[in-house]
């Protein structure tokens, strides 16, 4: 009995060794697989995304880059001075994002807002986003993103309509006795014109100094210089930035004058960010200079030919504004005087 007694205790002892000695290996197999298959998630992913692919040169986009990243990273999202290939960075936004606990990932996202004033398919250049974190390091790069800028001509107009004059015809050999009589004709009226100025050229001084006395209210001002604008005629004679540099030039001095607001010398940058902080306008007001600013800059600076109703409705708006932000105040106490 002692005998079997034993051997039967060696039996189930030997069972209860296998027993445990499998448990062991599967416990080890499971980590193994877990971990295997933790490796096999990706540390860190970037995704780079617009909100319109298709604008209209100047229009502002939204372009999003979404970092996706497993433990404690610190992430690093490339910076811009201004500029990002064709396009200008107007303003940067940073969005916290939240861990999702069934894949394990936390989130965190960068906003830009950008524009541009080149025509035609763009593209916004793969962005580099670095990282560094207890379980690594290293750089992740965003997809590249194809931009279509469109021009703002309508559908039956081309960039052609405007042209350059014409050269100057030349004079047939049988009209030079008569360019002869007229050049002395004129020869003759600007003699007489410098008798008469010097007749009177005193009362012209007291009429100076009478006119510079009076003090003229800014509108009146800005609506003579547009007159005089338009009577040059710029448009015709194909000086089309001349035109669009002399009308803003008015309106930013009637703003000056105005409105007490440093218009002429800044950017136009500058100035609305100054006209956003004073107040001093209506909101329909600071969005029309904006929009007029802005399509005067352009033609002045980026290469960009308006169509003939553009170039209307330019004046158009200039006059509206001067119009609706006039003073009112001096005209009423000299109708109720």
């Amino acid at each position: 009995m002692t005998i079997k007694r034993r051997n039967l205790f060696l039996n189930r002892l030997l069972i209860l060794a296998l027993v445990v000695y499998t448990l062991i290996l599967y416990k080890d197999s499971a980590i193994a697989q877990e971990n295997q298959g933790t490796k096999r998630k990706t540390l860190v992913e970037a995704h780079a995304h617009v909100d319109k692919n298709e604008i209209t040169i100047g229009d502002k986009i939204k372009l999003g880059i979404r970092v996706k990243f497993i433990g404690d990273i610190a992430v690093q999202f490339p910076e811009f001075n201004q500029q990002l290939g064709v396009f200008t960075v107007k303003e940067t936004t940073v969005t916290e994002g939240t861990k999702s606990e069934e894949a394990g990932y936390s989130t965190v996202e960068r906003n830009y807002v950008l524009s541009s004033y080149e025509i035609g398919s763009q593209t916004i250049p793969p962005l580099k986003i670095t990282y560094k974190g207890k379980l690594g390091e290293g750089e992740v790069v965003t997809d590249e993103i194809s931009v279509d800028i469109k021009g703002v001509l309508t559908e039956d107009e081309n960039s052609g309509d405007i042209k350059d004059i014409l050269a100057p015809l030349e004079v047939p050999v049988s009209f030079k006795r008569l360019i002869t009589w007229v050049c002395g004709g004129l020869g003759v009226l600007s003699l007489l014109g410098i008798i008469y100025w010097l007749i009177h050229k005193r009362k012209w001084r007291q009429e100076r100094q009478e006119q510079k006395s009076i003090k003229r209210a800014p509108h009146q001002v800005a609506y003579e210089l547009l007159e005089k604008l338009s009577e040059e005629d710029l448009i015709t004679k194909g000086l089309i930035k001349e035109y669009y540099y002399r009308i803003t030039d008015i309106l930013r001095h009637y703003i000056e004058d105005r409105f007490g607001l440093l218009a002429p010398e800044r950017t136009t940058e500058e100035f609305l960010a100054e006209m956003a902080r004073a107040n001093k306008l209506e909101n329909i007001h600071k969005l029309l200079i904006q929009d007029f600013l802005e399509r005067c800059d352009m033609v002045k600076y980026a290469k960009y030919e308006p169509s003939k109703l553009e170039l209307q409705e330019t004046y158009d708006a200039a006059k509206r504004l001067i119009d609706e932000t006039r003073e009112r105040l001096k005209e009423e106490e000299v109708s109720s005087g």
